[in-house]
């Protein structure tokens, strides 16, 4: 492919008719869906000019300068992340590769389990030097170990991961067979024997074939302060018992994964 094939098919890409804003930042993956850090590429790879681009990874926005397509440095992240003190205002450079592990530790961190990841295209700032030149998409993929072409994890693998601090236990189930357990699943299993299958049975009953995703939760199924909730999609279930507090988090993920 030459390299005018290859800027005409990212712009192409960049005006695309199904692209989605959220005040003003456009979303480049949702659900984990492309993968949060392969979003992040790729958007290094599309911008030509220098620029700086403002990354909105659920809760943390991150600063890249970026030009040539390649990642010239992290200008700044927000929160109080430890490992972000590595990097910031460092210049990339594959002379200093623990500086680019550096980054490649924390970006996984924060990748690992984002739901949303969003990107603003700002005015460039100073980060380096004239002779800072950065290092290439595919360089940064090589340095993080990184499949650019890697399919999104399926939704209920996806969702487990994104809200596996929010769950004391779960039990992951395909076709009534074990995929995945973790925690104690004493009750989650009563409950996957008594009402999982008993409740899809009803609701095909009264609705017919079900194929959109549900998320149900289970009333007085646990103790005190905890609760259980059953998740299907397609042909997988999972029961899982959270903290009552927690269920905004947990509906907001399921709908980014879902849909």
């Amino acid at each position: 492919m030459t390299d005018m094939t290859a800027l005409a098919n990212k712009l192409a890409a960049l005006i695309a008719e199904d692209e989605v804003y959220i005040a003003g930042a456009r979303v480049i993956s949702q659900g984990g869906d492309p993968p949060a850090l392969v979003a992040i590429l790729n958007e290094i790879d599309n911008t030509v000019l220098e620029r700086t681009l403002l990354f909105g990874i659920d809760d943390v926005n991150l600063s890249m300068v970026v030009a040539g397509r390649r990642l010239r440095g992290i200008a700044e992240v927000s929160g109080n992340l430890p490992e972000a003190a590595n990097v910031i205002g460092k210049p990339f450079a594959r002379e200093e590769p623990e500086i680019v592990h550096a980054a490649g530790d924390m970006l996984t961190l924060l990748c690992v389990a984002a739901t949303r990841v969003t990107v603003r295209n700002l005015p460039p700032r100073p980060l380096g030097g004239s002779a800072d030149a950065g290092i290439s998409a595919a360089g940064l993929a090589d340095f993080w170990n990184i499949d650019r072409d890697a399919q999104p994890a399926p939704p209920m693998q996806r969702f487990l991961r994104a809200n596996v601090a929010h769950m004391s236990a779960y039990m992951w189930t395909s076709r009534r067979s074990l995929v995945e357990e973790q925690g104690n699943t004493a009750l989650l299993q009563t409950v996957l024997n008594d009402q999982a299958a008993a409740f899809r049975k009803r609701h095909k009953a009264l609705v017919g074939t079900q194929t959109d995703p549900m998320l149900v939760c289970v009333e007085g199924a646990a103790e005190s302060g905890a609760a259980i909730a059953i998740a299907y999609i397609g042909v997988e279930t999972c029961v899982f018992a959270y903290e009552v507090a927690d269920i905004g988090a947990i509906i907001a993920s399921w709908y980014a994964i879902t849909g």
